[in-house]
């Protein structure tokens, strides 16, 4: 059986992601599309036992994820971003130390250069595939938005970049390599715990 967009564009699958493969912009488009289902499974798999609900959002300017997590009275909102490709990384004396994650939108609004930035209070939480660094899509690192840190020159924004720690990393903390750590933080947050 044929995939609909094997029949719209007159191309089998594998002409498909050959095209994918051999232009930039396509991969880039792809590698963001993996990432968000990759952490859509991560929260499908927390179901029941922790989120109660989730839903995907696919539209600019507002978060991938709503994810209601029980005990909590309104969604939690996610956002899910790739780390920087291959040769960007925090390195000290030559080797890597930390993997970058840029956090800021890809366009401004007209008139508004501040608004490519994301606001301290846009989602709770961000949670990053490693894929591009380990070779391993299905990696991930996250962090609640409040442990992130902010930009330096426009108050109420985040940095840019933000240093993510390497799977062997000793002691990750803000960061969890579990969704679900993350989510009983700000459980717990939400509950007044913390």
């Amino acid at each position: 059986m044929r995939h609909p967009l094997e029949e719209k564009y007159c191309l089998d699958g594998y002409a498909l992601l050959e095209a994918l493969a051999r232009r930039f912009r396509a991969r880039v488009a792809l590698e963001g599309a993996v990432a968000e289902v990759q952490m859509e499974r991560r929260i499908k798999a927390l179901g029941n036992e922790l989120v109660t609900a989730y839903s995907v959002h696919d539209r600019d300017g507002y978060p991938d994820f709503s994810i209601e997590v029980r005990g909590v009275a309104r969604p939690l909102l996610a956002e899910c971003k790739n780390v920087r490709d291959s040769d960007e990384a925090y390195r000290e004396s030559g080797s890597v130390v930390a993997y970058k994650v840029e956090t800021q939108k890809t366009r401004a609004a007209r008139g508004d250069p501040t608004s490519r930035y994301y606001g301290v209070d846009q989602f709770d939480l961000l949670g990053v595939c490693l894929g591009k660094k380990t070779g391993r899509w299905t990696d991930f690192a996250f962090i609640r938005t409040r442990d992130l840190g902010v930009h330096p020159y426009v108050p109420g924004k985040l940095a840019v970049m933000q240093r993510v720690p390497l799977l062997d990393a000793r002691d990750p903390k803000p960061w969890s390599f579990d969704l679900r750590e993350i989510l009983l933080l700000l459980e717990a947050e939400a509950k007044g715990e913390e």
